[in-house]
């Protein structure tokens, strides 16, 4: 095995590698036909270390052509660990410099964010706003209709642009808000999704109700100035399908939202509809957040419930705030339950007798009495909006004009079809639902109630 030598260009001076004990052997045989004592050589330098053996803040790093040459030397598991070890580093600080948020919407690490966002989406939303409204007061331009064909094009293409901009902005955070409000478990995070969701909504509706965005729509893309007649063929056509879906969409909404109506028709409907907004909200809110507790009597029940759920758990499901009783009382054959649908749907499932499977289907399907006139107002107020202020023959004529079944008479003609389809299926089904009944509990029973088919 022959000496393997690199040299530094500056010096000329051996670098020397470590050897295996063959490669010692090898160069001891090599070195015994070395000149006579008689005449002295030159001693050899030193063994060289590596640069990151000499200097640790060299470390991961190569600062010269030999030690380049070196750094190749090396075997491949050791480059492979190295680049794996440096990766790692990399990874870790900046993982370490990211804080977790919400989503992964960037800065949403705590409740108080919501609005923080909300308030920059309304901001960024502002700005497109007057920049159309600048492009609408811009006299120096030529009107659309004196413009050459590409030029009209590349300035819809843009006004689309801007307003898919501004929907896309605010969605982003009102998504998120109305997710949130809807499914996290703390109590702070669904109160600042709450509060951001009733902002962005009210700005929603100023959105639906400001003529610079419309005017913008209808002059730069349908190419209709005020008052004056539709020019807009050539241009939709020229636009990508995608464009003029949007373009339609957009028509559509503004249309349907009222931007026709007079300027005080528009910020009465605007109100209603965030009164309307508050009471959907409310409507939510009570039932994630507020729980009925009800009491099962009789000492048969008790026990039957204490075999499904054992007093221990029970406690930690049922937390009654006024009583602080959770788990079933010695003294009283009774036992107190909670409408949390971990619980109610276990019991539904397991309990054996008839008559408390019914007590607890109904305590669960009338756990929020509160919300009852909450629900009679929303259903006023939506009479209101959609047939007083804007015109439609209900809310639901007004809610499915931009659906695919398009009217309220198309629905209902689906639901009856459907029911026709389903009936035959929906007795067989029922028939055997009622026979694994009457084989399981015996007896002979007529029917079968609602919970006992969430039961089977």
């Amino acid at each position: 095995m022959a000496r393997m030598l690199l040299l530094r260009p500056s010096s000329l001076q051996p670098i020397r590698r470590p050897y295996s004990a063959n490669a010692a052997a090898s160069i001891s045989r090599v070195t015994s036909f070395a000149p006579s004592a008689s005449k002295p050589q030159p001693p050899l330098p030193p063994p060289r270390q590596y640069p990151w053996q000499q200097q640790p803040q060299l470390r991961g790093t190569v600062a010269t052509l030999s030690e380049c040459h070196l750094h190749s030397l090396l075997p491949l598991s050791s480059r492979r660990r190295r680049r794996r070890r440096h990766r790692d580093r990399e990874n870790s600080s900046s993982a370490a410099g990211r804080r977790p948020t919400l989503f992964q919407l960037p800065d949403l690490s705590h409740p108080s964010d919501f609005l923080r966002l909300a308030q920059t989406a309304i901001s960024e939303c502002n700005f497109i706003r007057c920049d159309l409204a600048s492009s609408l007061s811009d006299g120096a331009s030529p009107p659309p209709s004196s413009s050459p064909l590409r030029t009209t094009i590349q300035r819809a293409k843009r006004t689309l642009r801007s307003l898919d901009q501004i929907s896309n902005v605010v969605c982003t955070v009102i998504d998120a808000a109305e997710l949130c409000r809807s499914v996290h478990a703390s109590p702070l995070w669904r109160r600042g999704a709450a509060d951001a969701f009733g902002m962005l909504s009210d700005y929603i509706g100023s959105l639906n109700a400001d003529e610079n965005l419309y005017r913008s729509l209808m002059r730069f893309v349908f190419l209709e100035s005020d008052g004056g007649p539709e020019k807009d063929g050539d241009v939709l056509e020229g636009l990508p399908p995608a464009y003029r879906r949007m373009a339609h969409a957009m028509r559509r909404e503004f249309e349907r939202d009222g931007i026709h109506l007079s300027y005080d028709r528009r910020e009465e409907a605007r109100e209603t509809n965030n009164a309307i907004v508050g009471l959907e909200s409310l409507f939510s809110n009570n039932i994630t957040e507020k729980t009925k507790y009800y009491d099962v009597v009789g000492k048969e029940n008790a026990d039957e419930i204490e075999r499904i759920v054992p007093p221990s758990v029970l406690g930690k499901l049922v937390r009654h705030p006024a009583l602080h009783r959770t788990a079933i009382d010695p003294a009283a054959p009774s036992v107190t339950l909670s409408t949390d649908p971990l619980l109610t749907n276990t019991l539904l499932a397991h309990v054996h007798s008839p008559s408390l499977r019914r007590e607890i289907y109904l305590e669960s399907h009338t756990s929020l009495p509160e919300n009852l006139p909450v629900l009679d107002s929303l259903v006023k107020l939506r009479h209101v909006h959609s047939a007083d202020l804007l015109g439609y023959p209900s809310y639901a004529h007004r809610v499915l004009t931009d659906r695919m079944a398009g009217s309220p008479e198309n629905v209902r003609g689906f639901l009856n079809r459907m029911e026709e389809r389903c009936r035959g299926v929906y007795r067989m089904e029922m028939e055997t639902v009622l026979n694994a009944k009457r084989y399981v509990e015996g007896g002979g029973f007529a029917g079968v109630s609602m919970g006992e088919i969430v039961k089977a």
